[in-house]
């Protein structure tokens, strides 16, 4: 009789262990983004703060970290090469149909993408974060 209860307890145990529970992980979010024309201007682009550095000194860091990290992933579907900015700050460059992640705080509000060569732009206002926020390139 003690050994079928422990068999039933340790399976039991066992069985329960073997749930995944994620109530500390929020949910992804997707985000699709349509390529605009970059419009010619005169003045610098206000959706940059600091471009991509042209040496080894630090340009600057974003404006702040917020009470948690995020991880912002970038999905590439386009033939385009995007230079990527997070709150106005450069983070990187994705190449053509590629993906890139770069990690900051919850705080963050926008994300921009600028084609090297300067013809496309994809704009998003009011980002948020709770665990991780997905954001594809569309032409």
């Amino acid at each position: 009789m003690k050994k079928s209860i422990f068999t039933v307890l340790s399976c039991l145990f066992f069985a329960l262990m073997s749930f995944n529970v994620n109530a500390q992980n929020a949910p992804k979010k997707s985000i699709d983004l349509k390529a605009s024309k970059i419009e010619a201007s005169r003045g610098a682009n206000p959706n940059i703060i600091v471009d991509r550095g042209t040496s080894d000194v630090n340009e600057g860091a974003s404006r702040g970290s917020g009470p948690y990290t995020c991880w912002v992933y970038f999905h590439n579907y386009t033939s385009y090469t995007i230079d990527i900015y997070v709150d106005g700050y450069y983070q990187g460059t994705i190449g053509a149909y590629a993906d890139a992640y770069v990690s900051t705080g919850s705080g963050y509000t926008t994300v921009y993408g600028k084609s090297i060569g300067g013809t496309a732009q994809w704009k998003f206002n009011g980002a948020d974060c709770n665990g991780s926020s997905h954001y594809n390139f569309y032409d």
